[in-house]
């Protein structure tokens, strides 16, 4: 980074986290933020943090015209850095040198071949592996035969799609998701391989740090107490422990990564931390840190920084939902939910909680136009859609 005062880029700025980060550094920070997505409801943009909002082409559907717009505004807006806040990172990634050619700007993110390592279940479960970090005893499927054949070893199993994300893609005969999908609907392939592990009884258990060129400066591990349908968790309390970082630690060195990453774990009752899934972008994880201690981590950071146990945030939107949902919750949820501070609904800037509703149009115009069913996974899937990467081949 230059000493200069920080001129951000962040892009995708629908999600929770993106918020979160548009209003640490934009608002909380006072740091000139351009915000970016594909569609002008998004939330982040109508924060108090941005200091200018821009339409983007889709990533997904129109990756270089994508490029050429970020391109755009690096240059007309004087950018100093580039914080992807989603999937979109791996266009970014694949693009680095062109992104870079002349300019003076950090690219917050990693090279494209520590992204693709990470981002296949089946290549991060062998990346585990080799640096001596516990993984569940893991059967690839790339027919639907072998996967009817891996669910019959155990007689509890879990099984999830090497590029599946945001709780969705995953089936069980285990628990409060048991029975939601039929073994013979899913047909994997060469392209599109499934994992089948050995089901674990444990407490579920996610980080999110800040890195630069293989050294973690910052870093929260945190639990989701309570989550929306089983799936995403709506609900963030910060816990202690040296398992989760040593684990990053090891993974960010022998990738040499820089920018943010975030980690899935399975914590049994011995306090083994099996590894589940990296997402090599920001998680909810980022909204427990402070917004100095994610500042300094970015523009000045010195040695590690670990976020302290029992602080507490929540989307209250959704906890709300919940609730209403399933009444018979409604104390235990309330229970669950105090004394935390709201991720959305902030009081001096209100109005990414309106836009979190307002967005839904995106939603709807995604199933209009692909015929997507009304289920639960089409709709969540439907939130990011335009941001994904499928692992198409990018080089």
């Amino acid at each position: 980074m230059t000493s200069s005062e920080p001129r951000i880029l962040l892009t995708s700025a629908r999600m929770p986290f993106a918020v979160d980060e548009v209003r640490k550094l934009g608002l909380d920070m006072g740091h000139y933020l351009v915000a970016t997505d594909t569609f002008k409801e998004s939330p982040g943009l109508h924060s108090k943090g941005v200091s200018k909002r821009v339409i983007t082409a889709p990533p997904t559907q129109e990756p270089d015209a994508f490029v050429d717009d970020v391109i755009k505004i690096i240059d007309d807006e004087e950018i100093s850095i580039v914080l992807p806040a989603f999937e979109e990172v791996f266009y970014l990634a694949a693009n680095r040198a062109k992104i870079r050619e002349g300019r003076d700007v950090t690219l917050f993110f990693p090279e494209l071949d520590a992204l693709l390592e990470v981002n296949d279940k089946t290549v991060f479960a062998a990346l585990c592996k080799r640096l001596d970090l516990p993984v569940a005893e893991t059967i690839v499927c790339t027919t639907a035969e072998e996967f009817v054949a891996a669910t019959q070893k155990w007689d509890n199993w879990f099984a999830r799609a090497a590029f599946g994300r945001g709780g969705l893609d995953i089936i069980t005969n285990t628990g409060p998701l048991a029975g939601e999908t039929a073994v013979e609907d899913i047909k994997p392939t060469t392209e599109d391989p499934w994992l089948v592990q050995e089901f674990l009884d444990g407490t579920d258990r996610c980080s999110w740090s800040v890195v630069h060129e293989g050294e973690v400066v910052l870093h929260s591990c945190y639990e989701h107490p309570l989550s929306i349908d089983d799936r995403g968790g709506i609900v963030f309390q910060s816990v202690d422990t040296d398992a989760s970082l040593a684990a990053v630690q090891k993974i960010a060195k022998e990738l040499n990564w820089t920018g943010q990453i975030s980690m899935d774990y399975l914590v049994t009752e011995d306090g083994t931390h099996y590894m589940v899934e990296c997402n090599p972008r920001p998680t909810a994880g980022c909204t427990i840190a402070t917004a100095e201690e994610f500042d300094k981590a970015l523009f000045d950071p010195d040695g590690l920084v670990v976020v302290e146990p029992g602080r507490k945030r929540s989307i209250r939107v959704a906890v709300v939902r919940d609730a209403l949902k399933h009444p018979r919750k409604l104390r235990e949820d309330h229970a669950i939910a105090k004394g935390s501070s709201p991720v959305y609904a902030q009081p001096n800037d209100i109005m990414p909680l309106v836009y979190s509703a307002l967005s839904l149009r995106h939603v709807l115009a995604y199933r209009r136009v692909a015929g997507k069913e009304r289920s639960k996974e089409q709709l969540v899937a439907a939130q990011f859609f335009d941001i994904l990467y499928d692992g198409s081949p990018l080089k």
